[in-house]
């Protein structure tokens, strides 16, 4: 429960407007929510899952504002329309192996929301731009690997917000951290992520050969402070045989950790892939 409650305070979705966003500000979240409605309506929903990405913690005011304004116009949209709560999430994720800053993720969100009674997933973003922050709302199928549709606004930036260091979130429980770096790549340094040392491609079983299977299979990993991989998550896979095969490869990876402001290794919540492709 603990943790389930850090998660709701951190990612704050409150149904408030705030106060500090007038004018044009106002008027453009007022137009991507709208957008962003007229898009999830056309699916028909009667449940909606509805989350953020980690950039948006670089300015939470405006995604609260896209929150609380596309919750509006839903709901006078479609009648009886029900959101999922945060707190069935976060208990969903953990009983499928995930932490719960992977709620982060849109892929990982998308696959557990038919599993808390979404049809829909509408996943908030912000990205900051030299100038501007560019506002999303990305509308997903629940379950499946189609996106309905994306609406973007673009905000200017205040001109004293020129801070370049990346975002620290860390887990509650695991202690890992999601590190988001800012839109300036020149600003995320190389250290602050793991780098591979000793990645070997993985062993291809004969049945699979056989079936000529192949294709990418995606995980959420954490990499520890020794540079081992831990709480390997499946996100997505198209063999099940062939995806416990490439957990066992990740397990026998080596990696530099990353290396934090302090100049200390911490362990990092980091996606990963294992290609497994058939030589013609």
């Amino acid at each position: 429960m603990r943790s389930s409650l850090i998660y709701l305070l951190l990612v704050s979705l409150l149904a408030i407007v705030p106060d500090c966003l007038w004018g044009q500000d106002s008027s453009e979240i007022e137009r991507l929510a709208t957008q962003t409605s007229d898009k999830v309506v056309k699916s028909h929903p009667t449940r909606v899952l509805i989350g953020i990405r980690a950039g948006c913690l670089f300015n939470i005011q405006l995604c609260d504002s896209l929150d609380s304004r596309l919750r509006a116009d839903l709901q006078k949209s479609i009648q009886g329309i029900q959101f999922v709560n945060k707190e069935d999430v976060i208990q969903e994720l953990k009983k499928r192996g995930f932490l719960s800053i992977d709620a982060y993720n849109d892929f990982v969100l998308q696959g557990v929301a038919s599993y808390v009674g979404a049809e829909t997933v509408v996943m908030e973003d912000l990205v900051e731009e030299p100038k501007a922050y560019e506002i999303s709302g990305k509308i997903m199928n629940a379950g499946s690997d189609k996106e309905v549709g994306t609406s973007k606004v673009k905000i200017a930036r205040p001109s004293v917000d020129n801070d370049d260091k990346p975002l620290f979130i860390k887990d509650p429980e695991s202690g890992a951290s999601l590190v988001v770096p800012r839109g300036h790549p020149v600003h995320s340094r190389p250290l602050y992520f793991p780098a591979c040392m000793k990645c070997p491609d993985p062993e291809y079983p004969e049945d699979a050969r056989r079936k000529r299977l192949q294709g990418v299979i995606a995980f959420l990993v954490t990499i520890s402070e020794q540079g081992v991989a831990e709480d390997i998550s499946l996100v997505r896979t198209f063999d099940r045989t062939l995806a416990t095969n490439a957990v066992q490869t990740i397990h026998g990876w080596r990696f530099k950790p990353a290396i934090g402001p302090d100049g200390k290794p911490f362990p990092e919540r980091v996606p990963l892939e294992v290609t497994y492709r058939l030589a013609f």
